[in-house]
């Protein structure tokens, strides 16, 4: 299950971006840390489509590494606030987010409106609308329209009707058609970009599996459901398989809690091979992930490390520097735990600084959506 990196070094034009890809299209889509320095937004320069004028561009301006993570945190958070907004599935912001930040490990990200690149908004609302009709939970672009910009309206009316979900645009505003052309301009930069391979591995289906079979308690599952939502707002989310993310999530969530993991056992799969000699007839939950313990903790430390060390902060700063705004879209960390069982707080809800405080938030509240239940009948 270990991370296949492709290389972002030699661009590849047959496949459309700064990234090439192996010939095994299930890990063409692995990158590691390191490749993180090599992304068109940080070196300025990315791979044309076949039948270019040039083999390469140049971007009039750079950012670097801990920019780009801000902006894609930033994107992802719009996305998740779309989505409470459509009342999807979990799957579909999951699906949605995965394809943003593939987009941008080809293209460059948009420093300022003066200079080349694509605007993190501009392509987390094409992703969405895309997610939403690759995971068949269709929403009318009307309606995409109207999420994006209820979302990023922070007046105290427009969040009322975020909340309420009565926002609607006046389709005859400038700024509606704006969105409009621009999520119909991208989507084509974006499923070329995208090698028009739609499938997204969720972790969340295998977290919540693995945890059924473990008869982990809900606060437990709960807690690693909120991390692996916490884990798709940074590029972490594309350095592992999704087991190995989500036995990573579920590694940190027992030692947030204080419990030791070893102590989950499940009954052997009818489909496992049989049992041989002294060899045990049931699995612990390294085996329920079919993980090994070196990529579970090597996955943990990711999300210490380049999630919660790096992002909380952030928004800590943000929140003591200016006033709080509910439903502000350039919170790059917020937490949302739409859960099956039992049905956790919203997007909007859990902004705890902590994993431990984000389950506390959860029992808090316990307010049950629409995406909850949809989340359910997907992963069960």
């Amino acid at each position: 299950m270990a991370s296949s990196t492709a290389s972002i070094t030699t661009a590849s034009s047959d496949m459309g971006g700064g990234a090439s890809a192996t010939h095994d299209a299930s890990t063409q889509w692995l990158f590691t840390r390191d490749d993180l320095a090599h992304t068109p937004s940080v070196v300025g320069t990315y791979a044309t489509l076949p039948g270019a004028s040039t083999s390469s561009k140049s971007t009039s301006q750079v950012m670097t590494v801990e920019q780009e993570r801000i902006l894609r945190g930033k994107g992802v958070h719009l996305i998740y606030k779309m989505g409470e907004f459509l009342q999807v599935g979990q799957h579909v912001m999951v699906t949605a987010a995965t394809y943003f930040h593939r987009f941008f490990m080809r293209r460059p990200l948009q420093v300022s409106r003066a200079s080349g690149g694509w605007s993190h908004y501009e392509m987390a609302a094409t992703a969405m609308f895309l997610a939403c009709k690759s995971e068949e939970s269709l929403r009318k672009l009307p309606s995409i329209v109207d999420a994006v910009m209820a979302s990023l309206d922070k007046s105290p009316e427009g969040q009322m009707r975020w909340a309420e979900r009565s926002y609607r645009a006046n389709h005859a505003s400038h700024e509606y058609a704006k969105w409009r052309d621009c999520i119909l301009l991208h989507e084509e930069t974006l499923v070329t970009t995208l090698c028009f391979d739609f499938t997204v591995p969720q972790p969340h289906e295998c977290l919540v599996r693995a945890t059924r079979s473990l008869e982990v308690e809900p606060a437990v599952t709960k807690l690693a459901w909120t991390i692996l939502n916490d884990c798709m707002r940074d590029p972490t989310c594309l350095f592992y398989d999704a087991p190995v993310l989500a036995a990573g999530a579920f590694l940190k969530a027992c030692h947030t809690l204080k419990i030791d993991p070893a102590m989950y056992y499940a009954a052997r799969p009818h489909h496992a091979p049989p049992v041989e000699k002294d060899e045990e007839d049931y699995f612990d939950w390294l085996d329920t992930f079919d993980v090994d313990d070196d990529e579970a903790r090597e996955a943990m430390q990711a999300i210490e490390q380049d999630v919660y060390d790096f992002h909380m902060p952030l928004q800590q700063s943000r929140a003591s520097s200016k006033p709080k705004v509910a439903a502000d879209p350039d919170e790059s960390v917020v937490a949302d735990t739409t859960i099956p069982e039992p049905p956790p707080t919203s997007a909007t809800e859990a902004t705890a600084s902590t994993p431990q405080a984000t389950v506390n938030a959860a029992e808090r509240t316990r307010s049950a959506s629409v995406s909850s239940r949809e989340s359910g009948e997907i992963f069960s």
